[in-house]
């Protein structure tokens, strides 16, 4: 990879969790067009297998995985099955992620822990396993995905925002920890996106309207949004990027 064309990836592997998802399908893909060897792994196999055949006739090599990211050793074996693939991960991108709206007195435990599990657990468990490769090679980019949720009070929302509040702590603790293997940790917190994740908002008009009040560019973000921070903190551009959380918010967090 080199600075005058620091968008190309060829020859570097990459991992994306969550990938055939609302904000993980174009980044994939925009990973593929950058010529990397992609890792694709999620919770439904149709979905991974679908991108995958989208992406397939692109420069770099690509294969996927149903992996259940809240179970440890279903983590590592996908990361053993990388390693005899590519013999090397460069870049891990943790997109997976859920969440159940509702009332705080009226959320049940097991629906707090779901959201908590696949939302910080997962992200936890991926990087453990990742960070275990990066560190013997003394290189790695690592990009976990919070959330404005993070940030801010957000009704019906008890356990979405303090898991992603918990991706950006774990991803500060990791830029330190890590940072001397040669390991850059960042996350990126995307805004109120136009994904079927955002579904049940999108279609109440009132809520989007009282939304875009604190969007100073005026605009719901498109899909694609993330995908150039994405490849800019997974470059050599942001060699020395490590323990921030870039806003992609269309500038709510200012306002």
């Amino acid at each position: 990879m080199s600075l005058k064309n620091p968008f190309d990836f060829s020859g570097k592997s990459v991992v994306l969790t969550g990938a055939a998802g609302g904000l993980g399908r174009p980044i994939t893909i925009a990973f593929a067009q950058a010529g990397a060897d992609l890792a694709l792994c999620g919770r439904t196999e149709e979905k991974l297998a679908k991108l995958a055949q989208e992406i397939k006739g692109s420069k770099g090599r690509v294969f996927y995985s149903q992996v259940d990211l809240c179970d440890p050793k279903e983590t590592d074996d996908f990361v053993k099955q990388v390693l005899e693939r590519y013999e090397k991960i460069d870049v891990l991108v943790n997109l997976i992620g859920g969440i159940i709206r509702k009332p705080s007195v009226e959320y049940p435990l097991s629906e707090w822990q779901w959201v908590m599990d696949v939302n910080l657990k997962a992200c936890w468990i991926a990087c453990q396993a990742v960070g275990k490769v990066m560190i013997k090679q003394k290189f790695g980019r690592i990009v976990n995905f919070s959330s404005n949720a993070g940030m801010h009070g957000i009704p019906g929302y008890p356990a979405y925002s303090p898991a992603k509040a918990g991706v950006i702590a774990l991803t500060r603790g990791l830029a330190v920890e890590w940072g001397p293997h040669g390991i850059c940790s960042n996350a990126i917190s995307p805004g109120f996106t136009k994904t079927p994740f955002n579904a049940d908002v999108l279609n109440d008009p009132k809520r989007v309207e009282r939304i875009l009040m604190r969007m100073p560019l005026g605009q719901v973000l498109p899909d694609d949004a993330c995908v150039g921070p994405t490849l800019f903190l997974a470059s050599d551009a942001a060699r020395w990027v490590n323990g921030h959380t870039v806003n992609v918010d269309s500038g709510f967090n200012v306002t």
